[in-house]
């Protein structure tokens, strides 16, 4: 029995021993065997021939026209290639194919691997296949005593996503036209930047797209128009958030909110004002301008005004808490007279719906130190209109006069006043282009934004403006901006592909505007008190101007520019798949 035993052992070893010879033997036939492209048709013209391994074919790329696949390895084919792998469509071929257009292959393989249709004797190559109408990849499959068929011809697969790139975008520019000469991942400088956009801001970013403006700690005044009462009183404070270490505390921020209220003071005399007032109930990224902010106070600067005011009731008339962020545009045209301005036209419908302005953060002394953005130096909101989508804009530089000058700053840290002429009013459209699939086919769709004036006062030109400024990719302009006057500076930035979808690219339109004037009326102004005068070069800024002879030197304008951007699609054909998308952003 035990002599069985040690035969029946023996005759294992010998069948397995034989079986791995067997096997290495077929593998080292197989690393002999090699897969041959041919340029031409039926196997003619030049030839490449490649053993198992992974090819990128630089020397051989868009050339074959047939294949030969010896039996027992598989060639698998791509149409695009990068260093480390095959993409785009593809097909697994395990047999001789005399013309490679019939995959749509003829002059269009660029990368192959090349391997055996067995491993390790327990596993057969399963080749692409459609399974009750469905793609099934190629794969491996254990053997089995009854072969599973495929089928005797390739499946060419749908198209496999590529690596995406490691680089950055690179853009380049000539005259009105933004070239992207590689296309890499959006920067995550970008995509933050974009997606605080499309979350909090309606789909654009308003002057602080480049960073914060500072504006110092000091408060501004409130001339009286009135000679019994002083001009030293202040009435506006810069605020900060609780808790704040940070170097720069004080500056102009965005409010975005839900309009609750729109309407214009008239108030002539002591105090005169005819300030637009939009109130506007914070989303929840900016209730810290409620609950950061000063809190409901019955000031003395109140209590002095309340004490000459003819029929003063005692009452403070100061709420509990506030609910509301005021902006405050200033027009300084009396809507006694009928006038009515044209940001409360645009508003007064709109009560419940969304709004974002941008300016300094601040309370006011004289009214409960209520939160205030004042003066509010943009507007923007958004609505739908069939299938475009409209951006209404604006830009002010107070009317008012009261935050023109230093000398009308008091206490802290004096900079530049918060509304000295001229203001910028920068735009970061965010815009989402879905790459067409059939470009070749069907044509690049364009995103078109398209410029409508409203209204302008005092508004900056730059030569040569009035241009169609594109965004260009694979030659086509994907982007377009018309402006329809010279009162636009324009770029394309933060450029990429969607981290979330690599079939779309994202970035920013940026358009610049400015309002209001700004000039120097003299190089040469007597000092107070003194026989010398105070020199200043043309060309000078007011800053450079003693506080008490600044407004000897400059001349300051007020200025507003409303107008409305439309965006629309426009080009291109073929079925939805193949149309850029534009995504509705920030609703």
């Amino acid at each position: 029995m035990r002599k069985l035993y040690w035969i029946a052992a023996l005759l294992f070893v010998h069948t397995s021993l034989k079986s791995q010879i067997i096997t290495g033997e077929i593998f080292g036939i197989l690393q002999q065997a090699q897969v041959t492209l041919y340029e031409n048709p039926n196997y003619n013209g030049a030839f490449k021939t490649l053993a198992p391994g992974s090819y990128v074919l630089t020397d051989f790329n868009d050339v074959a026209s047939s294949i030969k696949v010896p039996a027992g390895l598989v060639a698998y084919i791509y149409d695009h290639a990068s260093p480390e792998k095959g993409f785009g469509i593809s097909v697994d071929l395990l047999e001789d194919v005399p013309n490679l257009n019939v995959y749509d292959f003829n002059d269009r393989v660029s990368y192959v691997t090349v391997f055996a249709s067995t491993k390790d004797d327990k596993y057969v190559w399963a080749r692409n296949a459609m399974v009750n109408g469905q793609f099934v990849p190629g794969h491996w499959e254990r053997k089995r005593a009854t072969p599973v068929s495929y089928g005797t011809v390739g499946v060419v697969s749908p198209p496999i996503e590529g690596p995406l790139p490691s680089g950055p975008t690179v853009l380049s520019v000539n005259g009105p036209n933004t070239v992207i000469n590689t296309l890499g991942v959006q920067s995550a400088e970008g995509r933050l930047k974009w997606d605080f956009a499309k979350n909090t801001q309606l789909g654009m970013v308003g002057n602080d797209y480049t960073g914060i403006e500072e504006i110092g700690s000091a408060a501004v005044e409130r001339a009286s128009n009135n000679v019994a009462i002083p001009d030293f009183f202040n009435f506006w404070y810069p605020q900060k958030q609780k808790n704040d270490h940070r170097s720069v505390v004080y500056f102009k921020r965005t409010l975005v909110g839900t309009i609750t209220e729109v309407g214009q003071f008239i108030h002539s005399g002591t105090f005169e004002d005819f300030d637009v007032n939009i109130h506007i109930r914070p989303d929840p990224p900016y209730q810290y301008m409620i609950t950061d902010g000063h809190k409901p106070e019955y000031t003395n600067l109140m209590k002095t005004q309340h004490y000459g005011s003819l029929g003063y009731s005692g009452s403070s008339g100061c709420p509990t808490h506030f609910e509301t962020v005021e902006a405050e545009i200033s027009d300084k045209r009396s809507p006694s007279s009928g006038y009515k301005s044209r940001i409360v036209q645009m508003n007064e419908s709109r009560v419940g719906q969304k709004i974002a302005v941008y300016g300094p953060w601040i309370w006011d002394e004289g009214h409960c130190c209520h939160p205030e953005i004042h003066p509010a130096e943009q507007a923007w909101w958004t609505e739908q209109e069939g299938n475009n989508r409209k951006f209404h804009m604006a830009v002010f530089c107070d009317a008012s006069r009261r935050f023109f000058w230093r000398s009308q700053m008091d206490d802290g840290t004096k900079l530049k006043p918060w509304a000295e002429p001229p203001i910028k009013g920068m735009f970061a459209i965010a815009f989402e282009y879905l790459i067409p699939a059939k470009a070749a086919m069907t044509g690049y769709h364009n995103i078109k934004y398209e410029v409508s004036t409203l209204e302008h006062h005092n508004v900056i030109e730059y030569p040569n403006a009035d241009q169609t400024y594109n965004l260009v990719y694979n030659g086509n302009n994907i982007v377009s901006f018309v402006p329809h006057n010279n009162a636009f500076k324009v770029s394309f930035e933060h450029v990429g592909i969607s981290p979330e979808d690599r079939n779309k690219i994202r970035g920013f339109l940026v358009i610049e505007t400015s309002v209001g004037l700004l000039t120097q009326i003299a190089t040469s102004v007597p000092i107070p008190g003194s026989p010398i005068d105070f020199k200043l070069p043309m060309g000078s800024s007011p800053a450079q101007a003693p506080v008490i002879l600044e407004s000897k030197f400059f001349k300051k304008e007020a200025g507003h520019y409303y107008f409305t951007v439309t965006e629309s699609v426009t080009g291109g054909v073929g079925g939805i798949r193949d149309r850029p998308i534009i995504r509705v952003i920030g609703q």
